[in-house]
């Protein structure tokens, strides 16, 4: 099965932007995000570059990040909503610069320029070579031993959206997100499972540098 087209991707995300940004004000509370964010932040305290958010949404974890972690390097949030990267922009304001695009095509970041890259639930939308291809162009993009932080749904299959959406996405495993991530030339650091609460998937978090 194919993955939907970004085009269908970008209307599912228009659709429900306002509704996911009210679900984060309360989401971003989750000691995931604090205490992903906050091992983030002491992992580059002497790195310098720019912090790339590739699937950005409402900006809510790169606000997090600048006011209770780190406010010393500079943000960028990209999105393939428009919706949502206005929504992140009103959020951020003068924190952080917002750009509509593809994780996929971050052409605007220069080579070995950021000090880490964040992808929090949106691999899903990539098939496997799509996947590959994203690490590769972020590890390009990051500074030597810059940080990847990563979210993903843990399984096999496609994700069922019910009545709400018929986009194809996919879930992949714990060993194919590892393996993915060690080929494309990081090193994990770090890969944990864990349940989701009121979703039926479980979520990876892995942490890793480049080489």
């Amino acid at each position: 099965m194919k993955k939907s087209p970004d085009k269908e991707v970008r209307e599912l995300y228009e659709e429900t932007a306002d509704s996911y940004s009210e679900m984060m004000d309360s989401e971003i509370e989750l000691s995931i995000y604090s205490d992903t964010l906050s091992r983030l932040a002491v992992r580059i305290a002497k790195i310098p570059g720019t912090i790339i958010d590739t699937s950005c949404g409402s900006g809510h974890m790169l606000a997090l990040f600048h006011d209770s972690y780190d406010s010393s390097h500079s943000l960028i949030g990209v999105d393939l909503s428009p919706k949502m990267v206005e929504i992140a922009d009103k959020r951020l304001g003068t924190k952080a610069k917002t750009f509509v695009g593809n994780m996929l095509d971050l052409g605007l970041v220069s080579p070995s320029s950021s000090a880490a890259v964040i992808s929090f639930f949106a691999i899903h939308h990539l098939d496997p070579e799509g996947v590959i291809l994203a690490l590769k162009k972020w590890h390009r993009i990051l500074i030597n031993q810059g940080q990847l932080v990563l979210a993903a749904w843990e399984g096999e299959g496609t994700i069922d959206y019910g009545d709400e959406s018929d986009v194809v996405a996919f879930r992949f495993t714990q060993d194919q997100i590892k393996s993915w991530v060690t080929e494309a030339g990081f090193l994990v650091e770090r890969c944990i499972v864990e349940s989701v609460e009121e979703i039926p998937m479980n979520a990876i978090y892995l942490e890793a540098k480049k080489l």
